[in-house]
């Protein structure tokens, strides 16, 4: 039996069964699913294997995370547990002697015995300093052991522990590949759109000075709708090069400590004159207030300009604002239940006249500029597909 790296929990050294179809599902996890949707597979996951909820809980706890339930071991998970375990040494140098197995699958039996008579979450018995443990029940005994001795069918290689580990670095070098070739595209988007948007700005401002004059002069209604058509095409492209000239040169920012709970029901304010009429829920979820530096005014856009592309893409359902600390950073979340987005076209949402509009998404220039300030906020935007709906999430620096 294969046992995950030995791991302290409640002062005792454990080493705890490391089962074949867990790494393989977690293997599969990485591999065919982003962050987002990871969440529900490891949730899932931790409700059916002990063994491993437990050793990622200890993992969690043993630098400082606290966690209650499934669902928080999940997010910590992916958020930071995912790289803290590619990095970590299955075979540490100083362990001189193995932990017993039949002594580690008894107290393992114990927390799960512990958590099934008092209604408890097994992460949350982790987590406690010195829980007081049931004795061990043979029925959760039974089913352990049953566990322990199942096998996976199929022929090839085994994965191994080495191997999740690859997978989940792998995973990590791409993403951090990708965003840098994404802003390395995006900076030279930015200095293409200042040339080119003074190049054209002057022959549009010289053709609507002279159809403007054409108007005034010509006499026939027929010519005088054509050179208005001119006019106002001239004007409309004009519009759309203030907007690159804008991506290229935004206004100074002046960043300071702003609630992001003030900002979210602001937005949603604001915005119930759009969402109201067409029956939408817009949301704001009761999460603890935290401070943010950010310009208020400019942060105030992003999220109307986002929530608005939220609304192009929705008949019905909802839009929900959502945060979450960690650490010195703040991830502030608005997700729809709107149509998705084409995978192809996540990665160049951001890119200047992209337009969503054949999923349903009337995108625009909107994210684009939100790409940009968010740059100046010393931050980061992603977009992503949830199961029902999207996510646009902005990261912001949090106020000490």
């Amino acid at each position: 039996m294969i046992n995950w790296p030995t791991i302290n929990v409640h002062n005792q050294s454990l080493g705890l069964p490391l089962l074949t179809a867990t790494l393989d599902r977690l293997l599969r996890a990485i591999v065919c699913l982003d962050r987002e949707n990871r969440i529900a597979e490891y949730e899932d996951l931790f409700r059916m294997d002990p063994f491993l909820t437990v050793w990622l809980s200890a993992q969690a706890c043993n630098r400082g995370v606290f966690l209650k339930t499934e669902k928080d071991l999940a997010d910590w998970f992916v958020t930071k547990g995912e790289q803290i375990l590619a990095a970590l040494d299955p075979d540490p140098t100083d362990e001189l002697i193995s932990p017993d197995a039949e002594a580690s699958a008894a107290y393992l039996c114990q927390l799960v015995s512990t958590a099934k008579s008092t209604e408890r979450s097994i992460v949350a018995l982790v987590t406690l300093e010195s829980p007081e443990l049931t004795p061990g029940d043979e029925q959760v005994a039974n089913q352990l052991m049953k566990q322990m001795n199942s096998k996976v069918n199929r022929e090839g290689p085994v994965v191994t522990f080495a191997d999740w580990q690859k997978a989940l670095n792998w995973e990590q070098r791409e993403e951090f590949f990708s965003q840098q070739l994404h802003h390395k595209k995006m900076l030279a988007i930015k200095n293409f759109a200042y040339g080119a948007g003074h190049e054209i700005n002057n022959p549009l401002a010289n053709i609507i000075s002279r159809a403007q004059n054409l108007v005034k002069q010509e006499e026939d209604l027929q010519r005088r709708r054509e050179l208005s058509t001119i006019e106002t095409q001239a004007h409309r492209a004009s519009s759309m090069i203030a907007d690159l000239m804008i991506f290229a040169q935004p206004p100074s920012l002046t960043l300071q400590p702003v609630s992001v709970k003030q900002l979210a029901t602001q937005t949603a304010r604001e915005m119930s004159e759009f969402t109201d009429p067409l029956s939408l829920e817009l949301n704001v979820c009761d999460c603890e207030d935290v401070l943010i530096q950010s310009d208020e005014k400019a942060c105030l856009e992003i999220f109307k300009a986002i929530v608005q592309n939220s609304i192009d893409a929705m008949e019905d359902g909802k839009i929900e604002f959502a945060w979450r600390v960690d650490d010195t950073k703040v991830y502030v979340t608005i997700s729809d239940t709107g149509s998705l987005i084409p995978e192809e076209q996540l990665e160049v949402v951001f890119d200047p006249f992209f337009s969503g509009r054949e999923a349903g998404r009337g995108i625009g220039f909107g994210l684009t500029k939100a790409w940009r300030v968010m740059q100046l906020h010393h931050g980061d935007i992603s977009v992503s597909n949830l199961t029902d709906g999207v996510a646009t999430t902005m990261q912001f620096v949090k106020t000490a």
